[in-house]
């Protein structure tokens, strides 16, 4: 059958090829559909003259790929901080023959090679994203083909399909569901689990409000906290086939694509007192509060009034007080409409196109405190409060609804590069590790193909630890440290599985703690080390000793509960 006689459902899961538009079958869905048939293969996104390429290997994205020079993985290094313009400028003759990007830059001591992987798993979800954004272009699946050499999963998929539309513009979420946001809107079973998302809370809670009876706009409406999480939700529910969108609902409510609505002109200011109101036209509609602004919880002050200022019988001098009341109670009410109307725009020129380039230029080759606009000894109450600040102006969804489609996307770019140095520095470790890393740098000649296999191995020899298969254990350690013989914890990890394997514990706890001592000189701050250390001591019954290495871990890493936890139950 040929590809394009099926649809792309079927295709993806029949391994069959298929090429078509995304105005057919959106991104997001081609992704969701080869994550859920656990497929194998290339799917290319052209739109706005780049192109984006996943390959898959079992569901799961391995390697992510881009034509948009802006967003190849040298400037992203440069943008992220970890490599200086200078120094990609310096490779650029070696990579331009033939050379591997990230091979070369270790070799010349440019990048820290414990962060490869890291790195390539931001650069890979950040393309991920880019190529899910696509609203209009081309598709193209390629079944069966392999991810290039070196390649590793670049995590959970539908961790990264949420992450990616949660970073929606509200707007082009509403564009993309059409019709289908007034539309009565139901759970269905589909291929997908909704376990297997990776929903927040919030998100769990707005996926319980689809009922099959109201509408996606009608429960944002109904949900104002929440409205942007409601749509986005629907989207992402509907092209994963989670949700069935029935009749159309006539009275469905309208959701503004950003930002708050515009205020109503403010009317004219009222009177002070009681006296000052006509009573008839006042209080004869007082339906229309719910909708006027302003003023209008005055009137009911002039109806509980109305008995009290003159008898009925004398209609004259009731209607002439307002004349001469409107002037002194004028100062008085004019500033009651101000406070309705909207919050301050962001400052003058902010939003400027020259500025925002500018200030996108400027963050290139800044790092996460010059992004933040903040000094490197600043707390974290400081860096807070300046990402919040630059949150308020650059977020998608603070930005006007009136703004153009290129101020959007340049407050987009700038936004995302304020986060990645808000997640950097907002955490007091990460930050810590940061500072350290601008105050050094170099790195031994490796191969990053082989520390990347090596981490690999290795993490495979932790699980089989945790589950008492020692032997099998060992062995992952050895072949992780002939890949990678630098990495001082995989030694460690090697000479507690040689002590828990060997017939006489007693001469092997000399050799095995010799090794750990010596790979802490290396790295000190490995906490199974020093648990290694106070376990084979309490295994041979030397409690001082194992008290004695526990607390020495925890002087270096005082919030390991692993350590503090040991320490607790040693003598019990």
């Amino acid at each position: 059958m040929a590809a394009r006689e099926v649809g792309a459902e079927a295709a993806i899961a029949a391994g069959l090829p298929l090429v078509g538009t995304l105005d057919k079958a959106s991104a997001v869905r081609l992704f969701g559909l080869a994550a859920a048939a656990q497929a194998s293969g290339k799917l290319s996104v052209s739109a706005g003259g780049h192109t984006y390429a996943l390959v898959f290997r079992r569901g799961t994205v391995e390697h992510a790929s881009t034509s948009d020079a802006a967003q190849e993985l040298g400037r992203f290094l440069v943008r992220r901080g970890a490599l200086k313009p200078e120094g990609l400028v310096q490779v650029q003759a070696q990579v331009s023959a033939g050379g591997d990007l990230v091979g070369v830059l270790i070799a010349a001591r440019l990048l820290n090679a414990a962060d490869v992987a890291g790195y390539l798993a931001e650069h890979g979800a950040a393309v991920t994203t880019r190529a899910l954004s696509c609203e209009a272009g081309a598709f193209s699946w390629e079944p069966g083909v392999p991810p290039p050499p070196g390649a590793f999963p670049l995590g959970p998929p539908f961790a990264a399909l949420c992450a990616a539309v949660r970073s929606f513009d509200l707007g082009a979420v509403q564009r993309r569901l059409g019709d289908r946001e007034g539309r009565a809107a139901g759970r269905t079973a589909a291929r997908v689990r909704p376990e297997d998302l990776r929903l927040t809370p919030q998100e769990a809670r707005a996926a319980g409000l689809f009922d099959g009876v109201r509408s996606p706009a009608e429960l944002a409406a109904a949900q104002p906290e929440s409205a942007a999480v409601v749509l986005r939700l629907s989207y992402l529910l509907g092209e994963l086939d989670l949700l069935a969108f029935g009749q159309l609902r006539a009275a469905a409510p309208a959701v503004p694509a950003a930002g708050p609505p515009p205020a109503p002109a403010p009317p004219a200011p009222a009177p002070a007192t009681a006296a000052s109101v006509p009573a008839a036209p006042v209080a004869a509609t007082p339906v229309s509060a719910a909708s006027a602004p302003g003023p209008v919880p005055a009137a009911p002050v002039a109806a509980a009034a109305r008995p009290a200022p003159a008898p009925p019988p004398r209609p004259a001098p009731a209607a002439a007080p307002p004349r001469p009341a409107a002037p002194v109670a004028r100062p008085a009410v004019t500033p009651v409409p101000r406070p309705a109307t909207p919050p301050p725009a962001p400052a003058q020129g902010a939003l400027d196109l020259g500025a925002l380039h500018a200030r996108l230029e400027a963050q290139k080759g800044a790092d996460h405190f010059e992004v933040l606009g903040v000094k490197r000894e600043a707390a974290l109450p400081v860096i807070k409060a300046a990402y919040f600040g630059l949150a308020r102006t650059f977020h998608p969804d603070a930005v006007p609804p009136t703004a153009s489609a290129e101020t959007r996307k340049l407050c987009a770019d700038i936004f995302s590069r304020v986060s990645e140095a808000w997640a950097e520095l907002g955490e007091d470790a990460r930050r810590a590790k940061y500072l350290e890393e601008l105050k050094t740098g170099g790195t031994p000649d490796v191969d990053v193909m082989n520390i990347l296999h090596a981490e690999n191995v290795f993490q495979a020899g932790t699980v089989l630890v945790k589950a008492r298969r020692y032997e099998e254990a060992l062995a992952k350690f050895e072949e992780a440290i002939q890949l990678n013989a630098d990495e001082a914890e995989f030694g460690i990890w090697k000479a507690w599985c040689e002590f828990l394997t060997a017939p006489d514990k007693k001469r092997q706890h000399g050799a095995s703690a010799a090794t750990m001592e010596a790979a802490l000189k290396k790295t000190a701050m490995c906490a199974p080390g020093y648990l290694f250390l106070g376990q084979m001591a309490k295994v041979m019954g030397d409690l001082g000793a194992a008290e004695k290495h526990l607390r020495r871990g925890l002087q270096v890493m005082p919030d390991n509960t692993d350590l503090a936890r040991e320490l607790k139950y040693l003598r019990k």
